[in-house]
């Protein structure tokens, strides 16, 4: 009875993550520059936001929630990208939205399965989304369920105009609505 719980836990939380990639991938509207002030203020200082790219304080960034690490990119978009307290920290397809020492924002999605997604609206990246896969993934148990809280990274994700960045480092979800454990 408890394995049967236990999977129709991870079976709904499949479901979700599933319904919240198909929603982030059919989103065609950008946020505007003025919808986030951190967005304005990069827009401002000549940086770029973009679709599922931009902050947002109020989807899974709280003041008990933290991401640790960093992640390098290299090839089609060098540089460092880390989390700040205020943007979005979701476990699956709600993904991480990160700040890059360009003072462009990107967002970073890691599923149970090891794929990855990849989105800015970075003015080099033409292609905005890049995906790839065999992410390491670390799986902690939140709440009973074992969940994707955070993963490794030294892997290619390709965009639809072929281009290929590289993504290397470490990052932990600790928090969120799902509980990851730090």
């Amino acid at each position: 009875m408890r394995d049967s719980v236990r999977w129709s836990v991870s079976g709904l939380a499949a479901v979700l993550l599933t319904i919240g990639m198909v929603l982030t991938a059919c989103s065609s509207a950008a946020p505007s520059a003025a919808s986030t002030p951190a967005a304005a203020a990069t827009d401002a200082n000549g940086g770029g936001g973009g679709s599922g790219a931009s902050p947002n304080p109020g989807g899974g960034g709280s003041g008990d929630t933290n991401v640790t690490g960093s992640i390098v990119s290299s090839g089609g978009y060098e540089a460092t990208w880390t989390w700040q307290s205020g943007n979005a920290a979701d476990v699956g397809t709600g993904g991480v939205t990160l700040n890059s020492d360009k003072g462009t924002f990107g967002s970073l999605s890691v599923l149970a399965d090891g794929s990855i997604r990849f989105a800015s609206g970075a003015p080099e990246l033409k292609s905005g989304s890049y995906v790839g896969a065999g992410a390491q993934v670390h799986m902690k148990d939140a709440s009973g369920t074992q969940l994707p809280c955070g993963w490794t990274l030294d892997n290619d994700v390709t965009g639809s105009d072929g281009v290929v960045i590289h993504l290397k480092g470490t990052m932990d979800i600790i928090g969120t609505v799902f509980g990851c454990p730090a």
